[in-house]
């Protein structure tokens, strides 16, 4: 319920001055024609709200990445065939090359089935969106340390497998040289033992590893 006493538009141009971003009302047209602007207009685009209005206005899709605008495009092509809402993130770029994430939420405006015009809000989604995507190469990165931990991992494995089977060949010849091979049977049986704790460990390593490239994969 809105309190009388204070006007609307107040209360309007205030939300908006607190705002990290833009409310916005345009046309649909692959310019996508503002007709109106307020808030941090500025700030994320580089141009004052006036340089995006009326017939000579610049043209806003122009200012999005163009890796971006055929995303923005379909998303907003989508909801306005179902009559709902979207949400879109892209990059804006601004007059000295720069360019600034942003999330947009918007709709159309209908009268019926005739849609009369598109309007929503334009949000900062810069630091949270770069830190988005500072996660996934860390995880990148874990994941390719991983795969070569793996790949080291293996390969000493096996090794360890053939020492075993190899020291314990050694007993087996120990025990043929009789009193003269006692020696070599001791340390034949050390070796044996050193390698099948070592197996041990280095099997876990590869498990731990293996497990730790399925979580990366489904995170």
């Amino acid at each position: 319920m809105l309190d009388e006493s204070i006007p609307e538009l107040e209360i309007i141009h205030s939300i908006v001055n607190r705002m990290n971003g833009f409310l916005y009302r345009c046309r649909n047209d692959k310019a996508y024609s503002m007709m109106f602007m307020a808030g941090e207009v500025r700030r994320l685009t580089g141009h004052e709200p006036q340089a995006f209005i009326g017939p000579a206005g610049r043209s806003y899709a122009a200012q999005t990445h163009p890796d971006d605008l055929q995303a923005v495009y379909d998303a907003v092509d989508a909801a306005l065939a179902a009559k709902d809402n979207w949400n879109v993130d892209y990059r804006i770029v601004r007059p000295d090359g720069t360019a600034i994430w942003v999330q947009e939420i918007g709709g159309g405006v209908f009268d019926g089935d005739e849609l009369l015009y598109l309007e929503g809000a334009v949000i900062d989604a810069d630091r949270a969106r770069l830190a988005e995507l500072h996660n996934v190469q860390m995880l990148e990165a874990i994941s390719e340390k991983a795969r070569a931990l793996l790949g080291n991992t293996v390969p000493i494995v096996e090794v360890l497998r053939t020492l075993r089977i190899l020291a314990i060949n050694a007993r087996l010849e120990a025990g043929r040289a009789g009193p003269f091979g006692a020696s070599f049977g001791f340390v034949a049986h050390e070796v044996s033992r050193l390698a099948e704790e070592t197996s041990v460990l280095a099997e876990r390593i590869a498990t731990v590893t293996g497990q730790l490239q399925d979580l990366l994969k489904a995170g």
